[in-house]
């Protein structure tokens, strides 16, 4: 009697599934070129520009034309677009707007995570990423600076670190220091000098459930790449 129960109650929920999959075939999500999101252009002459984004909950991706070298995970990344690319997307329940302005207006002392781009000059006391260490997780330099998955190299010494693309401050306070472990910043400063002659933009979808943003988020990345400066494929 069991088994049949069992057989009568698989046969059901493989019949829902298949509706729940013929669904999601039917569902859209953004395109690689995100062309049909709303955007901004972070500009260094209006440093009220963050206010623009909406404070709910949503979809958020950040796309620049700086260089960025290093990468923190070993898979496919989103092809470049526009002269410059995708570094970073997210997705938050409460507020789109402090969640970027945490990534791109942050201060150097910041314990928030954020994307990670700039050394971090003094010693860490928080939850940082590392930039550099013979040992544990660190990033990836993209030797080829292509989007494929070979050619690049966990960063363990100075002279990888050097890789990175450095202001010359950065770059002088690695080559006379001896520190066997370097660390990321918490999220960077749009409008300092390292970064303010690059563009920056940011897409965003606010407004829809969590279930439906849940899923853009988690397809998009399947479909197009994972951000180089993401931690995760998915979850958190």
């Amino acid at each position: 009697m069991k088994k049949i129960i069992d057989k009568f109650s698989k046969s059901i929920w493989k019949k829902e599934e298949k509706k729940f999959r013929d669904l999601e075939k039917k569902v859209k999500i953004p395109n690689e070129k995100l062309s049909k999101v709303d955007s901004i252009i972070l500009t260094i002459k209006d440093k009220e520009i963050f206010e623009k984004i909406p404070q709910s909950g949503g979809c958020y991706w950040i796309w620049t034309n700086e260089p960025v070298h290093h990468r923190l995970h070993r898979n496919k990344i989103p092809k470049k677009i526009k002269g410059g690319e995708i570094i970073y997307n997210g997705i938050t329940k409460d507020n789109v707007r402090q969640r970027v302005k945490h990534h791109l207006s942050g201060e150097k002392n910041a314990k928030w995570s954020g994307i990670s781009m700039d050394i971090y000059s003094t010693k860490s006391k928080s939850h940082r990423k590392k930039a550099m260490s013979t040992s544990g997780k660190v990033p990836f330099i993209d030797e080829a600076n292509s989007e494929k998955n070979a050619d690049f190299t966990p960063i363990k010494s100075k002279e990888l670190l050097l890789k990175l693309f450095l202001s010359n401050e950065e770059k002088k306070l690695v080559k006379n220091s001896n520190k066997k472990v370097w660390y990321f910043r918490n999220g960077i400063n749009i409008f300092e000098k390292k970064h303010n002659k690059f563009k920056f933009k940011v897409y965003f979808i606010t407004g829809l459930s969590w279930l439906y943003l849940e899923y853009i988020e988690k397809k998009w990345r399947e479909c197009y790449g994972l951000p180089r400066l993401c931690s995760y494929s998915s979850g958190r």
